[in-house]
């Protein structure tokens, strides 16, 4: 049962409760009287909340994933159930595990990956990106999240990981909606660049590596810290649980103060 499902059935048993009440107090015409006045309020109050709930509702998404501004180049490796960028010999590691369906992942992107890239570009940081897949039923179909981060495995694949990267968290869709197709997917990759064997790998699927990434991951982290549930976005810098409330956490990182 969907959220507009309970509301309404919530309303209804309101109303009948009402129903009663009033026929028990009142007794007669006059109680009869009120219970319907108190129907027809509450059947009002239904209306608007549910003309309230469809006009906040997301609008579709757009025919064709936009493509993301071009940023900083950096190098880009896919190892195992990883995407590297920048210098592996950096003195600082950056481990990002994100979920592309994940709406605080996509606040994470905004304050952070555009000096993110820069450190991977200068060399500062090496970033690895661990894409993971916690979300998959909160698309519309379910599994937008596993869809989206095998893709992401692909693009690095194909050499078109940053812009894919960030073509897919500059239009994020909403929990709860849909999520971009295995066919836009395709179609954001060929505008990037990438050949025949990109839209081949997406359509291939990773459900396995993605599910296997995730578990690992899941694993990692809880052994960092056992009171720790693992969520996305996670941070691990230099092998420690970084606590990204704390605003501060990337200058420490790639001055080498420990957090």
């Amino acid at each position: 049962m969907g959220s507009a499902e309970r509301i309404k059935d919530k309303r209804k048993r309101q109303a009948a409760q009402a129903v009663t009440a009033a026929r028990g107090s009142g007794g007669g015409s006059r109680g009869v009287i009120a219970g319907v006045a108190v129907v027809v309020v509450l059947i009002i109050v239904v209306g608007i909340g549910l003309l309230v709930q469809r006009h906040n509702k997301p609008g579709p998404l757009a025919a064709a994933i936009p493509v993301a501004p071009a940023g900083v180049e950096y190098r880009v490796a896919a190892q195992g159930d990883t995407i590297v960028t920048g210098n592996p010999q950096a003195p600082v590691t950056i481990n990002i595990y994100e979920d592309f369906m994940c709406p605080v992942c996509g606040e994470f992107e905004k304050l952070y990956h555009p000096r993110l890239a820069q450190a991977a570009a200068d060399g500062k940081a090496t970033v690895v990106y661990h894409p993971v897949a916690i979300l998959d039923d909160r698309s519309v179909p379910a599994g937008y999240s596993t869809l989206a981060a095998g893709a992401s495995f692909c693009a690095a694949q194909a050499g078109v990981f940053p812009r894919f990267h960030d073509s897919l968290y500059a239009t994020q869709p909403t929990e709860g909606a849909p999520g971009w197709t295995s066919a836009q997917l395709q179609q954001l990759g060929r505008s990037l660049g990438a050949g025949d064997s990109f839209a081949r790998c997406v359509q291939a699927g990773a459900q396995q590596r993605v599910t296997a990434a995730t578990q690992t991951a899941s694993g990692y982290i809880s052994g960092l810290r056992s009171d720790h549930v693992f969520g996305t976005p996670s941070v691990v810098v230099n092998g420690a649980l970084v606590d990204i409330s704390n605003t501060a956490w990337l200058d420490q990182a790639l001055s080498g103060t420990k957090h």
